[in-house]
């Protein structure tokens, strides 16, 4: 799997997997994104109007009344305006943070809007009016800027600044905060990805019976079992749910091992070490069995836990990833390899097969525990039959979850 491309499905299976991740590495982005809120105070807007000058008489071209509002425009935003309009503010504003917090649009033809922004609703319409006029000192006298703002001739200021809009904290404050989080929720699903491109375990059933050519019998949720405690409340009074019982009754089934009557019957059923999820399978069939009137006893190794005349024994073998070895244990009329979701790869299961294969013991099929939630495949359909069929619904079995 590590050499596929992921596809948008897999992809967002594996963001589903790992939400919990995702939406930590999001809430980190939220309080980092409002720590910033506070560390850069929401800006108030003021606005003032400027209504052109009149053009020069001099001028033949501008005495017919046609006059380039973009060159105005030009004007108002340009350095010597903006550093000019700075230094007469108090305290005094350096030109670069001028020039970010003023903007100049053209309304009409002769009219032009001076947007300012300012920490606060005061400085704001300072920093409006200020530029405003600036720029009628600049287009109406010969005066040199920056310096005095010398004599205006004429009134050209259409509407001053007296006004401030925005500057609300807790607005500043949720902006930044969602886009903290959608950039933790974007960093935390690449670094999810980049984590699942590298995980070469198997998670669904498809992949499972794929990896061996063995189909998955049932799903089964896992009894968590910890210490000598849990195991023997396991065999003592383990009651599964309905969904549980249909489908360790469904395995029993499929192996022809639920017939009542029948001469004694045995099961082997291989887990890997450390898979603690699918250790507990092979007492579950136990109670199981037993519940449904056919006595069941269980055997570790050398040691036997139940009647000796017992109708069905089932046999616990644990093998090693790296070299799984099953050579020794007794045989038995069926076997059966119990995993779990997410713990084992195509190459550790593929060992088991040809282990068993090498001591003349057939694998009957796979059990599944504690299923991945996503998993929308029932492993019983060759890759060949699901490339030439169209997809169905699935219905997920063994996926409830037991509270003890």
């Amino acid at each position: 799997m590590s050499t596929q491309q992921l596809d948008v499905k897999k992809s967002w299976r594996a963001i589903r997997r790992h939400r919990l991740i995702v939406a930590a590495v999001a809430a980190v982005g939220l309080l980092g994104g409002v720590a910033a809120g506070f560390l850069v105070p929401p800006l108030h807007t003021a606005t003032s109007l400027v209504v052109l000058p009149p053009p020069p008489a001099a001028d033949p071209e501008k005495a017919t009344g046609t006059q380039s509002i973009d060159t105005q425009v030009f004007i108002a935003e340009s350095e010597p305006v903006l550093k000019s309009a700075g230094q007469n503010l108090t305290p005094p504003l350096p030109t670069e943070v001028v020039r970010g917090r003023v903007k100049v649009t053209a309304v009409t033809e002769d009219v032009i809007k001076i947007d300012a922004k300012g920490t606060t609703a005061a400085q704001s319409m300072r920093l409006a009016n200020a530029v405003a006029e600036v720029y009628l000192v600049f287009v109406t006298t010969d005066q040199k800027l920056p310096g005095d703002l010398g004599k205006k001739t004429g009134a050209r200021v259409l509407e001053q600044a007296t006004t401030a809009r925005g500057g609300n904290m807790a607005i500043h404050l949720g902006i930044f905060g969602l886009l903290g989080a959608l950039i933790g929720a974007v960093a935390g699903s690449i670094g999810v990805l980049a984590k699942v491109r590298g995980d070469r375990r198997l998670r669904l059933r498809d992949e499972f019976a794929d990896a061996v050519g063995l189909p998955v019998l049932a799903s089964v949720s896992s009894y968590r079992a910890n210490d000598a405690s849990d195991w023997a409340y396991l065999l003592e009074h383990y009651s599964p749910t309905a969904v549980e019982a249909w489908s360790l009754r469904k395995t029993l089934h499929h192996l022809g091992l639920d017939v009542k009557g029948r001469g004694p019957l045995s099961l082997t059923v291989i887990s890997f070490a450390g898979d603690d999820k699918a250790l507990p399978l092979g007492p579950q069939l136990a109670t199981l069995a037993n519940s449904i009137g056919i006595s069941t006893s269980i055997v570790v190794d050398s040691h036997q836990e139940g009647s000796d005349d017992a109708a069905l024994s089932i046999h616990l073998v644990v093998v090693d990833r790296e070299a799984p070895h099953v050579a020794g244990a007794e045989p038995t009329t069926n076997t059966i390899v119990a995993l779990s979701a997410g713990t084992v790869t195509a190459e550790e299961l593929a060992r088991l097969a040809v282990a068993a294969a090498a001591d003349d013991r057939n694998i009957d099929g796979l059990v599944v525990t504690d299923p991945d939630p996503t998993d929308r495949t029932i492993g019983r359909v060759s890759q060949s039959a699901r490339r030439s069929s169209s997809r169905l619904p699935t219905l997920l079995t063994g996926t409830a979850r037991r509270t003890k």
